[in-house]
This record gives C-alpha cells, structure tokens and sequence, in this order.
C-alpha cells in the first residue's frame, strides 16, 4: 500500500483516464456500489465530480489517498473521515495507467498491514443503544425492508441518495435481492447495491416531489441525531399509498419523524 499526493488538479484529472471503474462509496452509515465511467471526473478548486455516477467528493484535495499497486485500487477518505470512495478499474489497460498516476505522485510506502482510516459513525445515546438489538433482530419487519421488498415483487426501479459533509451519490436502483449483512440491510440489484446500517436508522419521513412532471415519493432516512443520510425516491404510480400504509402501521416501530423528533 502507499499513499498518494491528491493536492494537485493534476492527478484528479489524471483518474479521467481509467475508464469504467469497479466502485463502491461509504458513508458512516450507509453505501452503494457498482460500475462507473469517471471519463466525466473532473475537479473544481476543491471538489471532485463525476456527473454522470451522481457522485461528488468535497474536499478532495484535502483528503487522504492510498493504492494497493499489487491489486490496482484506489482508496479515496475524506478529510473528516465521513466519506470514503474505492475504485478498481476493469480493464487491463486501465490499470496500467492506474500505476502511472499513483508511481507519478507517490509520496511513500505505509506498512504492510497498514489499512485505510475507518469512517466516523454517529454515537448512539443510551436510548437508541437499548433499542438496537431489537431492530436488528426484528429487520425482516422494518418498514424499510418491506418497502424494497415490494420493489421486488413489481420490479421497481428507486433512485438512491446518499450524503455526508464528505459528499453526495445518486444511483438508480432495481432491487432484486435482500440480505442482512451483521446490522446492515442489503439490496443487491442487476448492476449495483446499497446497504443501510438498521442500527443507526431511527427515522422516517416521507415526502412528495415533482420530477420531470411526474408525481414521485420520497423516503428520508434520519439518524439518532437527526442527519438526513439516505433518500430513497419512486414514481407515486409504483407505489401508490403502500410506503405511507407500511409507515403509519403500530408494529413498526418508527414514526414519520422530522429532524428534531427524539422522542424514543
């Protein structure tokens, strides 16, 4: 592993040249992963975009870079440590260039058993601490997993948004499959997947939007403290009153909640 000098325009513009890329992006409380092209990348004075992935990384230059040369993939973290993006490029070709850029602005080796900073993730108060285990156990009856779980059944395509001060991504999103990972709810789709960490999901609002002229839903996902970390948007002729239904029902726990709502 080494780590990578990222405070130059020059090698954000160089990633442009990777091509289509194996990703995944991390939140302190949530991800998504699937195939980007980053010919679109490029970065302003301080963040880096790709358009047309939906994902922005604020701060980049400021951030922390590392590559593993021996597996060609990059790790991207934030500098308040509340973002965390990896790339792998695909193609054989890529990944040669992959090693020009990080041989161009290498700035030393790190040990061998050296590992990327982890993200920070929101403390839980005492309260949310106790109700944890029941939510995690119970997570086959989250009002979450019952709204994806439809999407199945109809095959349904959601828009994912997913935020942090590190930064933003958007993916469309055609859930397939469901799984629990330890305390985390996982979609896995044709070509990308999402995960949401149960343990730190304490509410629910739902709201309603216009897009493109259409009529749609949105899910906003708070943590204990009231961050708004995951959207999850449908066409209200998908849905219908099934999400709010699913929501107002006794037995599941949440209530439609806003930013400040810390009742439990």
């Amino acid at each position: 592993m080494i780590q990578v000098d990222c405070s130059s325009s020059s090698f954000w513009e160089g990633l442009s040249t990777l091509g289509i890329c194996n990703y995944e992006v991390r939140f302190p409380t949530s991800a998504t992963r699937g195939t980007i092209d980053l010919s679109s990348g490029h970065i302003t004075d301080e963040d880096f975009f790709i358009p047309e992935a939906g994902l922005s990384f604020r701060g980049a230059r400021c951030g922390m870079v590392y590559a593993s040369v021996k597996s060609a993939v990059l790790y991207f973290i934030s500098e308040n440590r509340e973002l965390a993006l990896i790339l792998e490029p695909k193609l054989a070709s890529s990944r040669r260039q992959l090693y020009f850029i990080t041989g161009a602005f290498w700035m030393g080796n790190m040990l061998q058993d050296f590992e990327p900073a982890s993200l920070k993730t929101p403390i839980l108060c005492p309260c949310c601490r106790d109700a944890v285990d029941s939510r995690v156990s119970s997570m086959a009856q989250n009002p979450l997993t019952i709204m994806l779980a439809r999407t199945i059944n109809k095959r349904i395509t959601v828009t994912i948004s997913m935020s942090s001060k590190g930064g933003n991504s958007a993916i469309s999103h055609t859930p397939m499959n469901l799984l629990k990972k330890g305390s985390h709810l996982v979609s896995e789709g044709r070509s990308s997947s999402m995960e949401v960490d149960i343990s730190h999901l304490y509410a629910f609002r739902l709201d309603h939007e216009i897009f493109d002229g259409e009529n749609h839903q949105q899910l906003l996902l708070f943590d204990s403290h009231g961050n708004n970390f995951c959207d999850i948007s449908v066409k209200s002729s998908d849905v219908g009153d099934l999400w709010r239904t699913v929501l107002n029902c006794e037995k599941s726990g949440y209530d439609l909640a806003g930013h400040d709502d810390h009742k439990k």
